[in-house]
């Protein structure tokens, strides 16, 4: 069986979940590693520990955790609140800074999420420094997995905490959940730190709103919605 078996794939096929779990998905690390040097939680995680009550024991799915060296948005809240659930990490370098904190509460995968309710593959580049000091890329083939079909993976879809971070392609993912089999009590959507067009900001709004998500709260990098059936 060949990965180029799942290029045209139903997302919540057997067969294809099966393949995720066995081929892809890294189990949570059974030590400790690195930790983060922050004591306090991110903003946005404060926010999310709060709606939600300091709830123990939850379950989040983030993806770009770690990402260009920003730290975790639910590193905090399986350290403190024994929470669990999934990393996606699409880059090369900042996986391996990913499975370098040992998280001991959440299942890691390097892939990206695909903007169909369909895997893909795509190439990934890289910058380097060369022996002269000019940048050269290095490019590589990395897995696109639909959200919904990871979330069958790891078994939960009905969980409290999703962080989106899909480089600009936050719609796209969003749009390819399922609503009536997956529910989400709060969702952070990663927005750009130069986000100057309206827009695209409506746009998102409008979808959420589509959705039953209201917005709470908007950070500089982050709009922040909970479901209209979440109750606090």
């Amino acid at each position: 069986m060949t990965d180029l078996d799942f290029r045209n794939v139903a997302q919540d096929d057997p067969q294809f979940i099966t393949y995720i779990r066995a081929v892809h998905l890294h189990l949570p690390s059974s030590s400790p590693g690195m930790r983060n040097s922050s004591v306090d939680p991110p903003p946005q995680t404060k926010v999310v520990a709060k709606l939600l009550q300091f709830k123990k024991g939850g379950i989040f799915v983030e993806a770009g955790a770690y990402r260009h060296n920003r730290s975790s948005d639910t590193e905090w809240l399986e350290r403190e609140l024994n929470w669990h659930g999934l990393l996606i990490q699409p880059d090369p370098k900042d996986y391996l800074i990913l499975r370098s904190y040992n998280r001991v509460g959440a299942h890691c995968i390097h892939a990206c999420l695909s903007p169909t309710p369909y895997p893909k593959e795509v190439t990934f580049r890289e910058a380097v420094e060369g022996p002269d000091r000019n940048q050269e890329y290095v490019f590589t083939r990395v897995k696109c997995f639909p959200l919904f079909s990871l979330l069958l993976a790891i078994n939960a879809t009905a969980f409290n905490y999703l962080s989106l971070d899909a480089e600009g392609a936050e719609i796209q993912v969003l749009k390819t959940i399922p609503a009536d089999r997956v529910q989400v009590d709060v969702i952070g959507v990663a927005r750009g730190e130069e986000d100057k067009d309206p827009g695209a900001s409506r746009a998102l709004l409008d979808f959420m709103a589509s959705r039953k998500y209201g917005l709470v709260h908007k950070f500089r990098h982050m709009y922040l919605f909970t479901s209209d059936n979440f109750i606090t």
